[in-house]
């Protein structure tokens, strides 16, 4: 919890900054955080479209196995077997 103070006093000590520039020193740091910003919203497009592309690849062949495979039930792991034992003290 003591990180989570750290931070957020360390953002209040910079959002006091520059809310202590002038308007026009405040417009150019804005204008030089564009860039930025702008990365992060194209990243965060970028991966909502690999995740869309990963479901759209996948979710149709699994549910294609999953109907071939619609009758078939594992009831043994592999190399796994059942095993009952009573305790007697």
């Amino acid at each position: 919890m003591s990180r989570f103070t750290h931070y957020f006093g360390r953002i209040q000590d910079f959002r006091a900054d520059v809310g202590g520039l002038p308007h026009w020193a405040r417009f150019i740091v804005m204008v030089l955080a564009l860039p930025g910003l702008v990365l992060l919203v194209l990243s965060i497009v970028a991966f909502a479209v690999s995740l869309s592309a990963l479901l759209l690849l996948t979710v149709p062949v699994y549910g294609l196995l999953r109907r071939l495979t619609a009758g078939r039930e594992v009831t043994e792991v592999a190399g796994v077997k059942r095993v009952e034992a009573t305790i007697v003290e």
